[in-house]
């Protein structure tokens, strides 16, 4: 990370206050300290927090975007965080069969048409039978054979993502944010805040008195406890398209050498609702979505300790409401609201990603003081626009679901559809071409309703289009064949990286 400083000119934000004692907190934190070189004086209230789950999921693009700006190796903070892979979603009892979604979830391109286009009219003819997740993508065998996406030397086979402890990734960044990037930490509970005639915050107070700053971050999780709480931004609830308001989640110890350790999330559809399960080193996280006018809480834990094995009812849950939905605006005069404090889904939602997108954004259009208002109206399109396609994405899981009935799942399939997302399914059933934003939501079509989507007529004016498919399929397969042979075990690659302290090095040959 490059230390050197620059000066700030007259009339340039001098003081921000990040308040909020979440991962995201400490991630806007580091980012923000470090991309302004000390012209800003970065000062975190670190208020109580419980995170809603256990391990966090971790998008592909967070080495790039987080960590290799801070100049953090991937062993590095893997190792301080407890870290596993994640290069899928496994989606069992959605449909008729379990199927992946990898990270990387957009099928290969053959001469302008997704391979899942194709795979579509091998099946239309009768010519496979194969599910379109092991036809278009090399990772479905891999995460079956429980294979780490990287070999031992460090090389990165697959795309993929990862899991963390939220607790001890939380306390790396924070520590790495106050000895590296000059982050300043109070502790303590916000109170109330203080705004000039103009309506610009200019102080919270706290238990451990005022903290004054030129600029805010919201990052308070889903009691958006400065914007929406102090600030009253109103909140526009999602529930008239999703139905669950509730989740528990919890930590279970796990052997993994005689089971290993799945590179993937699974994410299974049950009566109730629906569990998630992230696997670390020796435990995992998991959880339960389910809509509380429909289960009560013991009921939702009971189907939770059955879902997951569990000999008895599980005791150290941590139930959190799910409240979906936005705050009107997530940047207000001079507050920024990041993350569950700006927009929430559900677990599944790449919260990360789009946080990292809209701290780049922000650090980008960084106002000076008589500016800060001006890049609220763009900023706000950018963070309604990743909550629109996050709400999209996790609408159609339950649309599109053929696997599970019972009210939870028969009530949600009536609650209305955008209109965008509308489009996107009628699209995909008439064979019409995936534009990049409906590619997550085409491949998730693809593989809940195979039966029900046509492959596209365009395909009948392209025979050497149709052609080069095939050699792309033998291809997958060459490559799954290669890759199952010479990729090590999950396990085996986690167990030799946590059994060292990394020294920046991402081989592994060594160990």
């Amino acid at each position: 990370m490059d230390t050197n400083t620059a000066e700030a000119a007259p009339g340039d934000i001098r003081k921000a206050v990040i308040v909020g004692g979440t991962l995201t907190a400490w991630i806007a934190a580091a980012r923000l300290a470090s991309a302004c070189r000390g012209t800003v004086r970065v000062t975190v209230l670190e208020t109580p927090h419980r995170p809603a789950s256990r391990v966090t999921a971790l998008a592909p693009t967070v080495q790039r975007d987080l960590f290799d700006r801070l100049g953090i190796s991937e062993n590095e903070w893997m190792h301080a965080s407890s870290a596993s892979f994640s290069a899928a979603v496994k989606y069992v009892n959605w449909g008729e069969h379990h199927f992946y979604i990898p990270q990387d979830g957009t099928p290969p391109d053959c001469e302008g048409f997704p391979l899942s286009d194709f795979w579509l009219l091998r099946r239309r003819t009768g010519r496979t039978v194969e599910p379109a997740d092991h036809a278009c993508f090399r990772e479905p065998p891999l995460m079956d054979a429980r294979k780490s996406p990287r070999w031992l030397d460090g090389r990165a086979a697959i795309a993929y993502g990862w899991h963390a402890d939220t607790a001890m990734l939380t306390h790396f960044l924070r520590r790495k944010a106050m000895e590296t990037c000059g982050v300043r930490m109070v502790t303590g509970e916000l109170l109330g805040a203080h705004r000039d005639a103009s309506g610009m915050l200019t102080a919270v107070h706290t238990t451990r008195g005022d903290l004054t700053a030129d600029f805010f971050l919201d990052c308070t999780g889903h009691e958006s406890g400065l914007l929406a709480g102090l600030l009253g931004e109103p909140f526009l609830s999602a529930a008239d398209r999703l139905l669950a308001d509730s989740m528990m989640s919890l930590t279970v110890p796990h052997d993994s050498g005689p089971h290993g350790v799945e590179p993937y999330t699974t994410a299974t559809a049950l009566a109730h609702g629906w569990t998630w399960r992230r696997p670390l080193l020796g435990r995992y996280g998991a959880g339960l979505v389910y809509a509380s006018a429909l289960t009560t809480p013991d009921e939702a834990a009971r189907s939770l300790r059955r879902a997951l094995g569990l000999p008895r009812d599980p005791t150290e849950l941590t139930h959190t409401p799910l409240r979906a939905g936005r705050t009107r605006r997530a940047w207000v005069k001079n507050c920024v609201a990041l993350g569950a404090a700006a927009w929430s889904t559900d677990p599944l939602a790449d919260d990360q990603r789009a946080t990292l997108d809209l701290l780049d954004r922000l650090i980008r259009d960084l106002p000076s003081l008589g500016t800060r208002e001006v890049p609220g109206p763009r900023f706000n399109r950018a963070a309604a626009a990743h909550y629109r396609d996050a709400l999209d994405l996790a609408q159609l899981r339950y649309a599109a679901s053929q696997g599970t009935d019972g009210p939870f799942w028969t009530q949600q399939r009536t609650l209305p559809l955008s209109d965008a997302l509308h489009e996107t399914v009628e699209a995909h059933r008439a064979g019409l071409s995936v534009t990049p934003a409906e590619a997550p939501l085409r491949a998730l079509l693809t593989a809940l309703t195979p039966h029900t989507a046509s492959p596209p007529p365009a395909l009948s004016h392209h025979p050497h289009a149709v052609r080069t498919a095939e050699d792309h399929f033998t291809r997958i397969k060459r490559q799954q064949r290669i890759l199952l042979e010479t990729l090590p075990p999950a396990h085996t690659y986690l167990d030799r990286l946590h059994g060292r302290i990394p020294r920046g090095d991402d081989s592994l040959a060594a160990v």
